[in-house]
């Protein structure tokens, strides 16, 4: 169980009366103990009184222990998450690094301080950022906290279904979402997802004469539009996160699409010709909008904090890292002197940070689907290139560049 899983978990137990230790005995003194007073004044067996209210503290305590049962559970989720994502030694292994000491230079803790302040204010935690600026005399950057401010109220409209403040920064920043080489299709799925929340068909149609005509030779727009005549109304506001790819890198929901063997309308009976044409739900908008707010601003798309926590724990990089200072430390000396590491360290694929490559056949730039590949000699191509060498069915093909033959097999992609 990750970490964020277990403490919502926790979080869901707060929030819910059935597992609170204080409901029951709430309802034990307002109401039980209330209620033999009364009897008792008016009289009634003492005795029968005392024996009825006995049975309800016993049943009070009874749903008090279920609710802590909950408690502990979750307690112990979290307890399990963090010892799976950080070694059990982590203090040991912190003192093995520690030489020569870490963050012992001024520049070094104002940079570690800082980073622990940006990645407070990307969640907005503006109270912890302010306990952090009163504890290390910082002063969070005024330029920074702007744009935090801006960012995280722009994406607040949006978990709300609420649009338009993130349309008008498209339009402010409409030069830079159409720059070259990557112009951004964020301002064409807002006005996408607008369109096919709409319930009036006629002023759906309006709607995309006034926004989405202009992206018709860079979108499928008369899909979009045709589609409309088959896909029920949806809510802009109406979303769940799932997991997906669509369009790159964000998410659809199921809340937000038709079912991908196309939509039955009721009325005409028939199936719509135009399945992909999926609604955007309100997660990937945010994704993609917090993308393209930190690439115009010159910010990181992730947090750099979140990004090295969850390498070198859920990712496993410090598990590695560390086996290898145990098993070549006395040969290789202090780790913090290594140049390189003598083993590779497994990463995710969205963890994988390269430089453009260009191959040196085709002059195309490598990209996610016609990524670089190393031959048996050492030389790289693009897999597209390779692929048209292997035309034909051949098995392995020559290097453009030396006589070495490499087979389809042991051709690997690289990673910078």
């Amino acid at each position: 169980m990750e970490i964020s899983a277990a403490l919502t978990a926790l979080e869901s137990l707060a929030s819910s009366p059935s597992t609170s230790s204080s409901g029951p005995l709430t309802i034990l003194l307002d109401k039980h103990f209330s209620t033999a007073r009364q009897k008792l004044l008016s009289g009634e067996d003492a005795a029968l009184v005392l024996s009825d209210l006995q049975k309800q503290v016993t049943r009070a305590k009874k749903d008090v222990e279920k609710g802590l049962k909950g408690w502990y559970g979750a307690l112990g989720g979290v307890g399990k998450a963090v010892e799976k994502a950080f070694p059990p030694n982590l203090a040991g292994i912190s003192e093995a690094y520690d030489d020569p000491p870490l963050f012992v230079r001024e520049e070094a803790r104002e940079a570690l301080d800082r980073a622990v302040m940006d990645s407070m204010a990307r969640r907005g935690l503006w109270e912890a950022v302010a306990a952090m600026e009163e504890e290390t005399g910082q002063i969070y950057n005024d330029e920074k906290r702007s744009l935090a401010e801006e960012l995280g109220r722009i994406v607040g409209d949006m978990e709300n279904g609420e649009l338009s403040s993130a349309l008008e920064w498209c339009n402010e920043n409409t030069a830079f979402l159409r720059s070259p080489p990557h112009p951004s299709s964020l301002p064409y799925y807002l006005h996408r997802t607008i369109f096919l929340s709409l319930p009036n068909p006629s002023e759906a149609m309006t709607y995309a004469r006034s926004h989405l005509l202009p992206f018709l030779s860079t979108h499928p727009v008369l899909e979009l539009i045709t589609s409309r005549l088959y896909i029920p109304p949806v809510s802009a506001s109406t979303s769940t996160a799932s997991s997906s790819s669509y369009p790159s890198g964000h998410n659809p929901s199921t809340s937000l699409e038709p079912p991908s063997n196309g939509v039955v309308d009721v009325d005409m009976g028939k199936v719509n010709p135009y399945p992909s044409v999926n609604g955007e739900n309100e997660v990937s908008l945010i994704n993609m909008f917090r993308g393209e707010y930190c690439r115009r601003h010159g910010l990181p798309k992730e947090d750099p904090l979140g990004v090295a926590v969850d390498l070198g724990g859920r990712g496993g990089a410090l598990a590695v890292v560390e086996k290898a200072r145990r098993v070549m430390g006395e040969r290789l000396g202090n780790i913090r002197a290594w140049e390189e590491l003598p083993m590779e360290v497994p990463l995710p694929a969205s963890r994988r940070y390269h430089s453009v490559f260009v191959c040196p056949v085709s002059k195309e730039q490598a990209t996610e689907s016609n990524p670089p590949k190393m031959l048996t000699c050492g030389h790289v191509l693009a897999s597209e290139s390779f692929d048209r060498l292997l035309k034909g069915g051949r098995r392995s093909a020559k290097c453009p560049y030396c006589p070495v033959e490499t087979s389809q097999s042991a051709a690997q992609r690289l990673y910078f």
